[in-house]
């Protein structure tokens, strides 16, 4: 048996789970290098579905901050990872049960 190379492998896990490409899963490893350790605390990239990152927000409050902070955080994944790499940002209230 001959060996698969790992790019190939990897391009296979990615594509299914919705991410084209290692700029996006950068997004989920360095959440709080982009955004500070305090809104992290907060907030977490949960999927990404045509160009667009749903995150995730444990608290009404902190969810109404990061909608006006939503071109800052633009600007950062722009600037630190690639720009123009989502077409748009999407925060959602995280479900309790």
């Amino acid at each position: 048996m001959g060996f698969v190379p790992l790019k190939s492998t990897l391009g296979k896990i990615l594509k299914g789970h919705n991410i084209r490409s290692l700029d996006e899963i950068k997004i989920f490893s360095s959440w709080a290098e982009l955004v500070g350790e305090r809104m992290a605390a907060h907030t977490r990239p949960v999927s990404i579905n045509d160009k667009v990152l749903f995150i995730e927000v444990d608290d009404p409050v902190w969810l109404t901050q990061v909608r006006y902070m939503k071109r800052e955080i633009v600007n950062k994944i722009d600037a630190q990872i690639k720009a123009g790499l989502f077409k748009d940002i999407r925060f959602f209230l995280k479900r309790t049960n």
